[in-house]
């Protein structure tokens, strides 16, 4: 019977997905090298992988912790540790180092070199305030106010008691002005009229004494407007969560706030109310501001009435500025204000002996399994070899591309993630090749014994790298510190393992058996009858079977 030389749609290419495979890695190889030339230049090389705090040292910030109001409590304290903690770890793979210190203080600890924004990102305290604008536009000042002149401004406030205010009140002295304001609150009024005309406005920042229900005069920095704004209607705490996004059709990023409980019924009233004023074409009347610590966000118009709690805060946003905010107010406000009470950089807290032991190790456990395989699997224990030099080329350079893209810092912990993972690495190998050895024994011939072995193998394969998978992805959620590192850097390892040994091992395996190394069995391919602890008649008919299927070129 003729065959047909026309190649089968289902036939296995292994050469081509081998090829395709080392392609990808090289192309994971070109982007890093991609990203140290458009990079900024004075950012580390794109080569040397981002180290933890233990390996390179880093930023140690001390927050000295001061309640607004009553005293501080170690419940707070550590309430404030866990928000910090989930902010500057906020990708889950940064392990930076949050403890808390004497009562009142809390040490943060980050790796890499130090950043001059770090202090803002970690210790902003943001509380979050929606208030509304009862008299928006001012010009900022050219000349501050005396200290005694805001003192005696400030005090008149102070002594009236502005929560008694109701929510309807506070909302009509925007919609009709402030005069609606009951009279026992017009000197109130004036003093805020009188330290808004001698309010000063700078880009760097300013410094308000943000009291949630009293009124406040501050402005927004990015256009020195000054404003007053009624005392708090929505607070923080009622934000529910916070997302940097760009909507479809936009192109600006803006950050969706959602709110729950008082704060969303709250929202519905306010907006319904200013929503209104829109509409009658009194654009004045018709704006709140957010305010984080003090200082305007952005002051918008109320453009809807929002039932749902949802809505969005615009302004002048890119990605950076946008995320940034989203996780700070997505981590909620801090049950405490802080002051910076020191800031330095530190070394390696891990003596270079330790490190070099710890390598060292790794070093002797990957001899030992390669010495193993040698001898136990002979020629194809170049194949072990040859995957473990792929998965710890694929290793690097993914180490490599998520430092650069979601912070993720190497460290003493996870390293031995990854060291524990060659054994994970190994154990594919070996029982992909016992499957493939039991095949021989029942006398295929070699290339019908890689395809038979690799159908009874791979499911055991994917079923073991499933736990070592659950396992890492249990102790990332539920551990914290650097063992999170340990959990990430062992799930990352796994996963690689399966794309080595479905892409790489079981191709070359493919390969290899055509030739006559080790499709006739060599007695150094480890597939030698006498290796495989075959003799008598079996030795026979398995050679009569390499014989034919070598000088037909039939077989998989």
């Amino acid at each position: 019977m003729a065959t047909s030389s026309k190649r089968s749609p289902n036939r296995a290419r292994p050469g081509r997905t081998l090829s395709l495979f080392l392609a990808a890695i090289v192309a994971l190889y070109a982007l890093v090298a991609l990203i140290g030339i458009t990079g900024d230049k004075g950012d580390d090389s794109p080569w040397h992988p981002k180290l933890g705090l233990d390996l390179e040292g880093g930023t140690r910030i001390t927050f000295q912790a001061k309640a607004e109001s009553g005293d501080i409590t170690a419940e707070k304290l550590e309430q404030a540790r866990d928000i910090i903690d989930q902010r500057v770890n906020a990708s889950g793979v940064a392990e930076a180092e949050v403890t808390t210190q004497g009562g009142n203080q809390i040490i943060v600890e980050i790796p890499g070199e130090k950043r001059a924004n770090i202090v803002d990102e970690v210790g902003k305290t943001a509380q979050l305030r929606f208030r509304l604008v009862w008299a928006g536009g001012l010009t900022s000042a050219t000349t501050p106010a005396t200290p005694a002149d805001v003192a005696a401004q400030q005090k008149i406030i102070d002594d009236l008691d502005w929560s008694k205010l109701s929510l309807d009140q506070i909302i009509a002295a925007e919609t009709s002005g402030v005069a609606s304001l009951p009279a026992e609150y017009q000197p109130g009024i004036a003093a805020l009229q009188k330290e808004a005309a001698g309010f000063v406005c700078t880009p760097d920042g300013i410094d308000v004494n943000d009291i949630a229900d009293k009124p406040l005069v501050t402005c927004d920095t990015k256009t020195g407007e000054v404003e007053i704004l009624s005392p708090t209607v929505i607070k923080g705490t009622d934000v529910s969560g916070a997302e940097a996004v760009v909507p479809q059709g936009q192109v600006s990023w803006v950050v969706s706030l959602k709110l729950k409980g008082e704060g969303k019924k709250t929202f519905s009233a306010v907006t319904d109310a200013l929503y209104k004023q829109l509409q009658a074409g009194n654009t004045q009347g018709s704006k709140f501001a957010v305010v984080l610590d003090g200082e305007i966000l952005t002051s918008p118009t109320t453009n809807g009435h929002f039932t749902n709690g949802e809505s969005q805060i615009s302004g002048d946003f890119n990605g950076t500025t946008a995320k940034t905010l989203a996780n700070q107010l997505k981590y909620g406000a801090l049950p405490l204000t802080f002051s910076v009470n020191g800031s330095e950089e530190i070394g390696p807290s891990l003596a270079g002996t330790q490190l070099d032991a710890g390598l060292a190790a790794g070093v002797i456990g990957l001899v030992l399994v390669v010495v193993y395989c040698l001898l136990y699997y002979r020629g194809l224990g170049l194949v072990i070899i040859g995957s473990l030099f792929v998965a710890a080329a694929l290793t690097y350079v993914m180490v490599l591309l998520l430092g650069r893209g979601v912070g993720f810092t190497l460290t003493l912990p996870g390293i031995a993630g990854l060291i524990v993972a060659i054994g994970i690495t190994a154990d594919s190998f070996i029982v992909f090749f016992e499957r493939l050895r039991d095949e021989v024994r029942d006398g295929k011939s070699l290339r019908l014994a890689v395809e038979a072995g690799w159908v009874r193998a791979r499911g055991t394969i994917l079923a073991a790298d499933t736990v070592s998978i659950i396992a890492a992805v249990t102790l990332f959620i539920f551990a914290i510190g650097v063992v999170r590192g340990f959990a990430f850097a062992l799930g990352l390892t796994t996963l690689i393992d399966v794309f080595v040994v479905f892409f790489f091992t079981k191709p070359l395996v493919s390969l290899l058996a055509r030739t006559k190394f080790f499709g006739q069995g060599h007695r150094l391919s480890g597939l030698d009858a006498a290796h495989l602890g075959i003799s008598g008649r079996k030795v026979t008919e398995i050679a009569r079977t390499r014989e034919e299927v070598s000088t037909s070129g039939k077989g998989l």
